[in-house]
């Protein structure tokens, strides 16, 4: 039997789920992302180790999800967000620990201006060989 993988069993469903939602959805950190936009990224602790055993390792996996949109004016863009937080919740599936969903910020990257929130959550994953 192969061994699971968190890219598989993990960010997969979650990139899956709410792509629905988000226009643009990353599993990883993109140079340039495209709003409206979801990036799933590792947060610190990234893995905190319940169980390693000859056989399986138990895992509590921790990200955010950084969701963006184009910043060109605060009323509409801080409601073009809140849509987006909304609509992903409610896209994720069962089984994903979900803490907070940070104040939203501006950001500069590149020549683009976007208003940013993370939302945190988690996932016991169990890494079999």
């Amino acid at each position: 039997m192969p061994a699971s993988s968190i890219q598989n069993n993990v960010r997969v469903p979650i990139k899956t789920a709410i792509t629905g939602v988000a226009a643009n959805v990353y599993d990883f950190v993109p140079e340039t992302p495209i709003p409206p936009f979801a990036a799933l990224v590792p947060i610190d602790p990234y893995f905190e180790i319940e169980l390693i055993g000859r056989n399986t390792t138990r895992t509590r996996l921790n990200y955010v999800i950084s969701v963006g949109v184009a910043y060109l004016s605060n009323p509409a863009s801080l409601d073009n967000l809140e849509k987006l937080v909304i609509s992903i919740l409610a896209a994720l599936p069962s089984g994903y620990e979900l803490s907070t969903v940070s104040a939203p910020s501006v950001t500069q990257v590149g020549n683009t201006t976007f208003l940013i929130s993370d939302i945190r959550l988690s996932v016991r994953y169990e890494q079999t060989s």
